[in-house]
């Protein structure tokens, strides 16, 4: 790739600056600007300075304009939403229909597509950081352990995900791929996050809290935008988009999106091998029907490369070695809804989805299949009851084929069967009414499920909520949750790390420890209460408080070993020791998030988050589980964030966000500060020019521990990129 021309960049800077400021402002900004020219070979402070000038330029830009602030920052006009917009946002992962997120009996957030835009985060794991109550732990490049109140893991499987109602989990291990869960972040029309228990809507999974990825309709995305990204890990990330009419009520658009993603930093300096690509293409049409009805369909498919440093186990000292590898990732989507509107207190929508995906790995290979429909109907009973009822079936094919090294014999996992057919059919019911003269909402429910593993379930859930005035506002909830064993749980044979043969002389030298599935697992289940309160003390700004309790009894936790048996290679044998995992683990949760919005002017809002989480283990059935989810310690008990976003002179913003962790004693991860900072100009004609860097001021360092499922993780290291956004 051409390298970037910094000084003709720089110049351009200084000609904008020398518009807006005064004579003063114009010298201590040739200062900086000339610091930033410096030769590849300067230093200052031990940092190449021509590498990292232009973050000093920006920050130089942000402090001196501030001066000028106070004068003219009232003029801008870059539609910064305001604070009531901001409440007015409708959300649908609460109740399956449209509320406004200041009347929801849930902890809801929202990441809007003006969040998406100023923060300049180029993945939906980077988004979800913004979100109080979130546990966002970066592994590698392409890798995250992202959770909601506890059990953070790569495979993390208490979270339901879903883009445009489309879930994405796999139901191999019920967690989710997140380099795989993409699309153009211009398409977004918001992100809707919901912290607690959803399962009496959507079903087993949803236990502590929902993902909904949501895009924009096809209307609202209209003509052509173009966008470039490149930085010092981001070899180019290219996307277009096109949205057309094909009549006066049907529009469309299809989109292009490739990028290459560099390497992150290894543990013992240079780099990971971590590197990941992915390129993908896809569509949407919507078309308007008489009487208010809608017809929605839109696809996708894709293709790419996750790398990866990952541990192996072998059969001779010393037992494991780290190997470079490359996921191949590939698949496609295609989903499609129709609503229909019988009166102004009745509808019904019916959608499906086909999803397709396949991951190939260097010992293993998964392909997964699923197939959904849905239906919903809505109507009232009498006065302001309203009754939601619907049913879903959701049938999954899967063929995992055995890898066995050809030289010993000895694979790294296996499923019996290899090729499993298994279907989901699900229903749920529930009323919402008003009481109190319309101060109090009641919504009263539950999801019946049946699946091939454990049978029927239910999740039963209460919620209240109690408007004392238009600005205070209480709500509470009691629920009732369930995750069924995934497909790995229920028929899976995981080999670890071999171990020299001291106790087990039936044959061999070395013992193989074999993690065996259990057929008769049941279903986690978790019992949670939650408190929440909302007030807006002034005009200007908005409070949102939830604290939480939750009682977990049947964690699928607990390695119980069996009888040691002998296993003959083709080159000679081992000794393996099985171990099983149950229903031991009975554990408990509890916590508060705290989220505040503050427009301190019309240019410019603070969103200040924090999170407190306490873990609890109160039995574990005489078992032990080397899992770091099931650990006292295992996740970060405060985590605090501030996001802020100003409208400065001349068309410009300065977006900025501090996160802080606390540590993870479990892993031997410290606290860590990140520091995410982008200045973007808006000079007209659909022109956007942003430049910026992540995880300022912290230097490398690793956010998470993952050697105990075999992967290596990576040091996060500091980055800055460039951006053009173009739309015509």
């Amino acid at each position: 790739m051409k390298e970037l021309n910094f000084d003709k960049v720089t110049d351009a800077l200084f000609i904008f600056v020398v518009r807006q400021c005064n004579a003063v402002q114009i010298c201590l900004m040739a200062i900086i600007i000339k610091f930033s020219m410096l030769n590849t070979g300067d230093q200052v402070m031990g940092i190449k300075v021509r590498q990292y000038g232009m973050v000093f330029c920006l920050m130089g830009i942000f402090f001196l304009t501030l001066i000028n602030i106070p004068a003219f920052a009232e003029t801008n006009n870059l539609g910064m939403l305001s604070l009531d917009e901001l409440l007015d946002v409708d959300v649908v992962s609460v109740a399956k229909l449209p509320e406004k997120i200041n009347n929801t009996p849930a902890a809801a957030h929202v990441i809007t597509g003006e969040d998406l835009r100023r923060s300049g985060v180029t993945s939906i794991p980077e988004a979800l950081r913004m979100v109080p109550g979130m546990h966002v732990y970066q592994i590698d490049a392409n890798k995250w352990a992202i959770s909601a109140r506890g059990f953070d893991s790569r495979f993390s499987n208490k979270m339901l995900v879903m883009i445009d109602g489309r879930t994405v989990y796999t139901p191999l291990f019920s967690g989710v791929y997140w380099d795989v869960q993409d699309t153009m972040i211009e398409d977004i029309d918001r992100i809707e996050v919901i912290d607690g228990p959803g399962g009496t809507l959507w079903g087993s999974n949803a236990v502590n809290g929902i993902i909904n990825i949501i895009t924009k309709d096809s209307a609202d995305t209209q003509g052509t935008l173009v966008t470039f990204q490149a930085g010092s890990r981001d070899r180019g990330t290219e996307s277009a988009r096109y949205g057309g009419w094909i009549d006066g009520r049907t529009s469309y658009r299809i989109y292009g999106k490739y990028f290459d993603r560099g390497d992150f930093d290894s543990a013992a300096g240079g780099d990971a091998a971590d590197a990941w690509h992915d390129g993908r293409t896809g569509f949407r049409i919507d078309r308007n029907l008489d009487g208010g009805d809608k017809l929605t369909l839109h696809g996708d498919i894709y293709k790419g490369k996750s790398g990866s440093t990952e541990i192996f186990p072998m059969l001779t000292p010393p037992y494991s070695f780290c190997k470079t590898t490359q996921d191949k990732v590939s698949g496609g989507n295609i989903s499609g809804r129709w609503s229909h509107i019988i009166s102004d207190s009745s509808d019904l929508a019916l959608k499906f989805y086909y999803d397709h995906t396949r991951r190939r790995q260097v010992h293993s290979e998964e392909t997964c299949d699923s197939m959904d429909i849905d239906f919903q109907h809505r109507f009232s009973l009498y006065g302001s009851n309203e009754l939601l009822w619907g049913l879903e079936y959701r049938y999954n094919m899967d063929d995992i084929p055995t890898y066995t090294d050809s030289s010993s014999g000895f694979y790294y996992y296996r499923f019996n069967p290899e090729k499993r057919h298994y279907g989901l059919f699900s229903g749920f019911l529930q009323d919402r009414f008003d009481f109190g003269g319309k101060k109090g909402d009641a919504t009263i429910g539950t999801k019946f499920e049946h699946n091939n593993y454990t049978g029927l379930e239910w999740q039963p859930s209460a919620r209240l909520m109690w408007k004392f005035n238009d600005k205070n506002s209480i709500w509470g909830a009691v629920s009732r949750s369930v995750r069924i064993p995934s497909r790995l749980e229920h028929d899976g044979r995981i080999s670890s790390t071999p171990v020299a043969n001291p106790l087990f002389p039936i044959g061999g030298t070395t013992v193989v420890p074999r993690l065996i599935a259990n057929n008769d697992l049941k279903s986690e289940k978790v019992i949670s209460y939650e408190l929440g309160y909302r007030t807006r003390p002034v005009d200007n700004i908005f409070v949102d408080i939830t604290a939480f309790y939750n009682h977990y009894k049947d964690l699928i936790a607990g390695f119980t070993p069996g009888t040691p048996f002998f296993e003959t290679g083709s080159s000679s044998g081992y000794t393996v020791l099985p171990i099983t995992v149950g229903n031991n683990f009975t554990v408990e949760t509890f916590g508060a998030e705290l989220s505040c919005s503050w427009a301190v002017k019309k240019w410019w809002r603070l969103t200040p988050g924090f999170t407190w989480f306490e873990f609890n283990l109160l039995d574990d059935n005489g078992t032990s589980d080397p899992r770091h989810e099931f650990a006292d310690n295992s996740m970060s008990k405060y985590q605090a964030s501030l996001t802020s976003y100003m409208d400065l002179p001349g068309n410009l913003e300065l977006n900025g966000m501090i996160f802080y962790v606390d540590d993870l004693p479990y892993s031997e991860v410290n606290s860590y500060v990140r520091c995410d900072l982008n200045v973007s100009w808006h000079p007209g004609h659909g022109l956007i020019l942003t430049i910026g860097g992540r995880n300022l001021f912290n230097g490398s360092h690793r956010e998470f521990n993952s050697e105990y499922i075999g992967l290596a993780e990576s040091y996060i290291p500091t980055t800055f990129y460039g951006k053009v956004s173009w739309s015509f």
